[in-house]
């Protein structure tokens, strides 16, 4: 037998014929419509916002940045690249929240396999940000650049 799997008894009298297919056209319970959906992702938002002082940190950062590529005036382009990196981060760390309290409303956070799951969210937090850090550099290094006159 292979190791790592399982075999799956087969019994003879399986009758596979009583569970039908759905209907095309059948409703699916507990469906919602866009406005709910929406309210529910403000309210994950504002769990998020609330539980994590990191979301704070990148908010202060995210501020700084859209100010200093303001008063440079960055091109679209670059603005695009900002709000994606920005995008990416804020990305993250929802990922990282929803990650931690899961583990938190699990058991003991601190159990080997949940410290495992929380530091793997925290760990893509670390490469969105240096992510996001390496593109807001080089975006307003460019502009800085250009204005100076060090490339034409």
């Amino acid at each position: 037998m292979p190791r790592g799997l399982l075999t799956v008894p087969v019994r003879a009298d399986d009758d596979w014929s009583e569970f039908d297919p759905p209907g095309i056209w059948t409703a699916r319970a507990g469906r919602r419509n866009s406005r709910e959906k929406f309210a529910a992702g403000l309210r994950g938002l504002k769990h998020a916002i609330r539980g994590d002082s990191s979301f704070f940190a990148h908010g202060y950062r995210g501020i700084l940045i859209a100010m200093t590529a303001a008063l440079l005036g960055v091109s679209p382009w670059s603005w695009c690249l900002l709000v994606i990196a920005a995008c990416m981060v804020l990305l993250s760390e929802l990922t990282h929240s929803a990650i931690d309290t899961l583990a938190r409303a699990v058991g003991d956070p601190e159990a080997p396999p949940l410290r495992m799951a929380r530091e793997i969210a925290a760990a893509c937090v670390l490469v969105a940000a240096f992510g996001s850090g390496a593109v807001t550099v080089v975006v307003l290094t460019m502009k800085f650049g250009e204005l100076l006159g060090w490339w034409n």
